[in-house]
Order: C-alpha cells, then structure tokens, then sequence
C-alpha cells in the first residue's frame, strides 16, 4: 500500500466516535474505520479514482467509484458548491453516473482494492 502523507489526526478521530456511537461496535474497529475513511478522502483528493463500499439506508451494500479530484469537482459544481443534502456526510463525485452521491461515514465499509 502507498504511504500517505498528511492524514488528519482529528478527522480519524471524529469519524471513530462517531462510528463507535453510532454502530455499537469497540473502538478498535472504530479507529481502523476511520483510518480507511481519511485515508480513502486522501487518495480521492488527489486525482485518484477509488473503489469502495458502504451501506445503503434499505440496507443494501453499495460498490462505488468516485474521487474529488479538483479538475472533476469544479467541472461538476452548479452554484456555489456541494448540495445541502450532502452536509455531515462524505460527498463524493461517482464516476459510474458523473453526479454528487453521498452516504453517512458511520455507513462505511471499507475500499475494495484491486
């Protein structure tokens, strides 16, 4: 796996509570959890295309690729930035539909490499 440099401390352990409050589960998955997630925001920030998957609110597993790529994300901005729908979720542009999808990090489960 590639080293990524530059991961929030604070945003690991933002996404763990909240994974930890929010699913019941020990805080050890909890952490690891959270550093999929940062580190997954990480590589999409920086051009990557990531395959991952999180859980639907009907309870159905969703596979997804997408990335935030700057180029991507200003190409797809209508107005003055992501829709409000999308606030306190993970944003993401899927590039299976080319439009702005979204889930709640607690719904996370994990990336799918290749």
């Amino acid at each position: 796996m590639k080293q990524i440099a530059s991961v929030s401390t604070n945003e690991i352990v933002r996404y763990s509570v909240k994974n930890a409050v929010m699913n019941h589960v020990d805080m050890l998955t909890s952490v690891s959890k959270g550093i999929q997630l940062e580190t997954m925001k990480r590589r999409m920030m920086r051009g990557e295309c990531v395959r991952f998957a999180y859980m639907k609110l009907d309870g159905t597993v969703r596979i997804a690729v997408g990335t935030l790529q700057a180029q991507a994300v200003e190409a797809n901005v209508k107005g003055t930035g992501v829709p409000k729908r999308f606030y306190g979720m993970f944003a993401y542009l899927d590039l299976e539909k080319m439009a702005w999808r979204g889930f709640k990090e607690e719904r996370f489960i994990g990336t799918i490499e290749n």
